[in-house]
């Protein structure tokens, strides 16, 4: 197994990834009460509910008010040890276990950066830290420390060996490929391929296997993102984003003197030069680590960039994507270690290198909402909930894509927002406690499942996930540069403008899914059957979801007799409304 590059399970592509902030899931106690114990006691309404992986955020002992006045993940005091008031280890594997046994897998949450300020791993090992963000001290991952390497990675091991634990998501940056591809490595020798999760990028194969940030259709401060293409066309915004047709790029050259160069600055300008950029190549490359015996591989950009200052000199250059991801040159300050930027002179232009986000072969993912919504700064009297009871956000845009699906808990019966009675709206500080947005600190009110439409939300995404997990050879997340393509859109006729439909098809079946935006009113539909069915055979149809007026009950048909039947999608945001899902199926010709 030495250098050997150590890939996913083959699970990954079945995964429907649920966060769960252990303190605010469950509320056996009060507010901020939750525990390894209660959490368990929610696992077979997990597994009704479909769901086959929990991303939990909350089991290490962490600071009870460091971010948004609230004990939270992200505050850690000690990796290697639980917290206390979540409960014991014998408790802690007893939920892993109960987990497993529902069919669930369990991926723990990794703070890479480093720890609060009065860690006692400070105290033990102060070379281990070098600096500090978020108000935390940084493990000095660069500095050579041996101990800390070994530390790290056996620390990691012991969840799975001990626990069970079945991957990781890292929070923030990876900072050491070398370490991670080595836990993989050593994690594989017995017996356990473990699935790694990047928040934001690089997904580098034998490190990370998929992004948390992957494709978005909430997430941050912004909340739902009305703008994408995901909402209008995701069969296209994948299948492009699949073949790496919407990638641009714009590039920053800061100098020294304080002079800015910005390749997307108007490319008329009579007081400076602007910037262009020609792609060069996108190359792959092998790195073996030789003191860890560990291999993985690494897609790196090459970008040409021209009209340069060449007496300048550079302090950093930046660079940016369409969704915003930055890699620099200068990573003084910086806490995206992975995300640099190798340049070098040549003549009057620099040779730009920096490894790509979405690395050829790897799944992409999509996020219908994470922890993160409800940044600061996000609006008091809003609902920082992606879905927030839509049918069509959750299950065209992010359900049945062609991705990895990722979403928090409570989106699934479209839980009004409540949040902890200590959350502040501010990062840092207890200003106005109990008014904050964060969805991390959102405290989950299972009583509302009384109410008939919160009901009627679940069931509804029970049946868009039951949907998904029962058509796996058909639902299936795109591999990145893959030229094959088992989805594609569908094309339609309405009297509203609707997002474009799309299907799956795969020998002799065929997955439609189409969506209906508007909360006032049902919309009729024909759908062109000639460009996705046999025109010469018989296929029958069955409504996976959706309601049954003017949808038929048993239909069979042509695709031309099939093109010319209407199907009603009922209005979003209620029961069965926003999403129709049909399946069609090949018959004998006899039948």
């Amino acid at each position: 197994m030495a250098y050997e590059i150590i890939d996913a399970p083959e699970e990954l592509e079945q995964l429907i990834i649920y966060e769960i902030a252990t303190k605010g899931f469950t509320s056996p106690n009060g507010p901020e009460s939750g525990t390894f114990v209660s959490m368990e006691e929610r696992i077979p309404y997990l597994k009704e509910l479909g769901i086959n992986a929990i991303w939990l955020t909350g089991h290490q002992m962490c600071n009870s008010n460091h971010f948004y006045n609230i004990w939270t993940e992200y505050a850690v005091i000690r990796p290697d040890r639980l917290d206390s008031s979540l409960g014991t280890e014998e408790e802690f594997r007893h939920l892993i276990q109960t987990a497993h046994a529902h069919g669930i897998m369990v991926f723990l949450d990794v703070i890479t950066h480093g720890v609060i300020e009065d860690s006692p791993l400070i105290e033990e090992h102060p070379d281990w830290f070098s600096g500090g963000t978020w108000e935390m001290r940084d493990f000095d991952w660069y500095g050579g420390h041996k101990d800390l390497d070994e530390w790290w990675v056996n620390l990691w091991l012991w969840y799975v060996e001990e626990f069970g634990i079945d991957g990781y998501r890292l929070d923030v940056a990876h900072y050491r490929n070398d370490l991670w591809a080595l836990v993989r490595k050593k994690a594989a020798q017995k017996g356990k391929k473990l699935v790694i999760i990047a928040e934001t990028g690089p997904a580098i194969r034998g490190v990370t296997d998929i992004l948390q940030h992957g494709e978005w259709v909430s997430n941050g401060k912004y909340g739902t993102n009305d703008s994408s293409r995901i909402l209008t066309d995701a069969a296209g915004y994948f299948r492009d984003t699949q073949l790496r047709k919407n990638e641009r790029y714009g590039v920053k050259i800061f100098y020294t003197d304080g002079t800015v160069q910005n390749s997307v600055s108007c490319g008329w300008s009579p007081d400076e030069k602007v910037l262009e950029v020609i792609k060069e190549a996108a190359v792959i490359e092998r790195i073996e680590c030789e003191e860890q015996e560990v291999a993985y591989q690494q897609q790196t950009n090459i970008l040409r960039v021209e009209n340069i200052y060449t007496q300048k000199e550079i302090r950093n250059i930046q660079i940016t994507d369409l969704e915003d991801f930055v890699w620099n040159s200068n990573m003084e300050g910086m806490m995206g270690a992975d995300c640099w930027v190798k340049y070098k002179r040549e003549k009057n232009h620099l040779q730009v290198e920096f490894p790509l986000r979405v690395q050829k072969g790897q799944l992409m993912s999509v996020q219908l909402s994470c922890h993160d919504n409800g940044w600061e700064d996000y609006p008091l009297d809003e609902n920082p909930y992606g879905a927030q009871g839509s049918r069509y956000l959750a299950g065209y845009g992010a359900i049945l894509a062609p991705a990895v699906p990722v979403f928090m808990a409570g989106e699934e019966f479209d839980a009004d927002y409540r949040p902890l009675p200590g959350l502040s709206p501010k990062l840092y500080g207890g200003e106005n406690p109990g008014k904050g947005r964060w969805l991390y600190g959102s405290w989950l009110d299972w009583e509302q499942l009384k109410r008939p439409e919160k009901a009627q939300m679940l069931e509804d995404m029970k049946r868009i996930i039951h949907i998904r997990r029962s058509n796996f050879d058909l639902i299936r997340p795109c591999r990145m540069e893959d030229e094959e393509c088992g989805y594609k859109a569908v094309w339609y006729e309405a009297s509203k403008e609707l997002p474009l439909p799309y299907c799956y098809g795969k020998d002799k079946t065929v997955i439609l899914i189409a969506a209906n935006p508007y909360t006032d009113e049902d919309v009729s539909v024909k759908f062109d059957f000639g460009e996705i069915l046999d025109a010469e055979a018989i296929w029958q149809v069955d409504l996976l979801f959706g309601i049954e007026n003017g949808n038929g009950g048993e239909l069979k048909g042509t695709s031309k007799e099939l093109s010319n039947r209407s199907f009603v999608i009922k209005r979003d945001k209620t029961s069965q409304g926003g999403l129709l899902v049909l399946k069609l199926q090949l018959l004998d010709e006899f039948q």
